[in-house]
């Protein structure tokens, strides 16, 4: 009788606490989202500083020192990159109706190539419809970059705070650990540390096999785009590898500046544009993601597309990198607990 009262008051406790913790959440988005970004950067160096550390270098130092290069690379990225990125949205936007004049002539001429080809007359209504469509997902797209821009600058302040943030995970991560392990074991027992550990584990390879597969894309991207001709062939390429993340979304994301870009030289660069992007999604299906990205989240697809959209709508774009992992954690957690409960 006891042990059924209990139950009962543990799944009472979870009916109250899970909605009141995803109110809260919500609630706190925006505050949230710097210190998930500031949470996943410290994780994704610990490895590094670790490596500092066995070479003799103090924790604090190994942070700074890595922290350094980090904001020297970005630095001269912005100062490089940046401008010329915004000169050529300025140009895009600027030379919009000339880019849907030319999607219109480029309409024009595939349907008279493929006319010669006698197809179906409705998917000649198809080709018709998905150009326009391409019209109206163009003007949206480049609406939606800027109002994300300005969102972007507005809340600059709150970005900044990520890196320090980041740095005082980073100096306490191995206490922090420790003090959560024991806590677990003392007050948990031996289920919840078991719990933690598959989390840690679940972080530790996402993460890495997600910054290895941004370094390997990013590349090939990097390689195709100079090969094509843009001028910031490198941040554009792992701009794209970033977005590549993203599953299912990610790299129609990732193609989309790209095109913007190539419309402004010629419609027929963005024909090679997308040759490009099927080609490096075809080398990462079949050779990259089997190796790199095998990481078992035992995620079914509809939740994933599910958690993307979410993490899209509560986070935006950042959410929907992060939204993956830390759905496959909650499911962990909420296994964790249906066992204590109901086992």
């Amino acid at each position: 009788m006891k042990g059924v009262l209990l139950k009962l008051r543990k799944l009472l406790f979870l009916i109250l606490f899970i909605p009141l913790f995803f109110l809260i959440i919500y609630l706190s988005r925006h505050i949230m989202l710097p210190l998930i970004v500031a949470f996943f950067l410290a994780y994704a160096l610990n490895p590094t500083v670790e490596f500092l550390q066995r070479k003799g270098a103090r924790r604090d130092w190994a942070i700074l020192t890595i922290y350094l290069v980090m904001f020297i690379i970005g630095a001269m990225i912005l100062e490089l990159l940046i401008p010329r990125l915004i000169h050529d949205l300025t140009a895009v936007i600027r030379k919009l109706p000339v880019i849907i004049t030319e999607l219109k002539t480029l309409q024009t001429q595939l349907g008279q190539y493929l006319a010669g080809w006698n197809l179906p007359v409705n998917l000649e209504a198809f080709t018709e419809i998905l150009a326009k469509r391409s019209e109206v997902l163009l003007k949206n797209f480049v609406i939606q970059l800027g109002q994300s821009m300005v969102r972007i600058f507005s809340q600059s302040l709150l970005y900044l705070l990520i890196p320090l943030v980041a740095y005082y995970i980073s100096r306490d991560y191995p206490s922090l650990k420790e003090h959560i392990m024991q806590w677990a074991l003392q007050h948990l027992g031996n289920h919840w540390t078991g719990t933690l550990l598959r989390i840690d584990a679940v972080f530790k390879y996402y993460i890495r096999s997600q910054l290895l597969d941004i370094l390997m894309v990013g590349t090939l991207f990097a390689i195709g785009l100079s090969l094509l001709g843009f001028e910031a062939a490198i941040l554009l390429g792992f701009m794209a590898g970033i977005f590549n993340i993203i599953p299912y979304f990610g790299p129609v994301l990732g193609a989309l500046p790209l095109i913007l870009f190539a419309l402004l030289k010629s419609p027929w660069l963005v024909v090679y544009v997308i040759v490009l992007f099927l080609v490096v999604n075809q080398i990462e299906v079949i050779f990259l993601a089997p190796r790199i990205i095998s990481c078992n989240l035992k995620l079914h697809p509809v939740t994933v597309i599910y958690l993307i959209m979410l993490g899209g709508e509560v986070f935006g774009l950042a959410g929907m990198v992060f939204a993956v992992p830390l759905g496959a954690i909650a499911g962990i957690i909420f296994r964790s607990v249906y066992e204590i409960c109901f086992d």
